[in-house]
């Protein structure tokens, strides 16, 4: 007879749930995520229940709008989340289409969104990597299905991979304004390099309306012998808490994935395309994320 202690007592010696505003360290995230596993899987199987906020884990308040001075000084100190983004024309289309799985088909322009970000944050850092395939789903709307994601650590790649985020733990993770790459069996598995500069004041704009996902990615969600379709936020057209850019500088970003990886087929040979290097954080007053069901018969 034995016992394995996972996770040690005295972290829930006030009977309470665990929450991110307990989180100290890397053992205090991962007593999260099994919270997370649960209450999302309870959430998709609940038939009465269209969407989750926060995936019912309470967050308090939303915190007041800051003050230009607390901008101004989370600016100086390096606040935000950091990294790059790009749009792609698949070079592929009929891998491309091999992605559009039923209920979900192809959009009207087809487009592949590679976004590589540092969130920067305290106490415990987490970096990811996504690529995306728009595709347009049975409610009409167009949304980014995410189809590879590198991460930093096991307990973020099993939240992602339950509900339909194929993630992978990489050996090492680095996200620089000139190049930014994952290492994983010790060779890199994604790539990015930043040249500013080099874009016009068309694209800039196209770049701008573009943004990133911001809250529109769909996955698949095992639900007992079968699958229920998630949006992690409301669409490309949903109201935004507000933002500041503390960094925007468009530019060409020359983007690599191993080929080991069937998805880097959607890349053209020597793919350079606009795109951008930002940092950007919350400027308060708003609540938390969601997550819908989407309808479809």
């Amino acid at each position: 007879m034995g016992t394995i202690v996972t996770y040690p007592r005295e972290k829930h010696a006030d009977g309470k749930q665990f929450d991110f505003r307990n989180v100290k360290t890397n053992l205090d995230r991962a007593i999260v995520a099994r919270i997370l596993l649960e209450n999302v899987r309870k959430w998709v199987a609940d038939p009465t229940r269209d969407a989750i906020f926060n995936m019912d884990l309470d967050m308090g308040e939303p915190g007041p709008e800051l003050t230009s001075e607390q901008i101004e000084e989370m600016d100086k100190a390096g606040k935000g989340s950091f990294g790059h983004t790009t749009i792609i024309e698949p070079y592929d289309l009929d891998l491309y289409e091999s992605y559009m799985y039923p209920p979900l088909r192809m959009p009207e322009k087809p487009q592949i969104m590679v976004s590589y970000w540092d969130m920067n944050q305290s106490p415990v850092n987490f970096i990811e990597g996504r690529v995306m395939v728009k595709t347009l789903c049975p409610d009409g709307i167009e949304s980014w299905l995410v189809i590879l994601v590198p991460v930093p650590n096991f307990h973020t790649a099993l939240e992602g991979n339950c509900w339909g985020w194929p993630k992978y733990v990489a050996d090492e993770m680095t996200v620089e304004k000139e190049h930014s790459e994952v290492i994983y069996e010790g060779k890199p598995s994604l790539t990015m390099d930043f040249t500013p500069g080099g874009v016009d004041d068309a694209t800039i704009k196209q770049l701008k309306e573009n943004g990133t996902e911001g809250g529109n990615t769909v996955s698949f969600h095992i639900n007992g012998g079968g699958m229920t379709l998630l949006r992690q936020g409301l669409g490309p057209n949903a109201p935004r808490r507000g933002t500041h850019y503390a960094e925007w500088v468009p530019g060409m970003i020359k983007t690599w994935i191993r080929p080991e990886d069937p998805c880097s087929g959607l890349l053209p040979p020597d793919c350079v395309t606009p795109g951008v290097w930002q940092r950007s954080f919350g400027a308060g007053g708003g609540g938390g994320g969601g997550m819908y069901k989407v309808k479809y018969e």
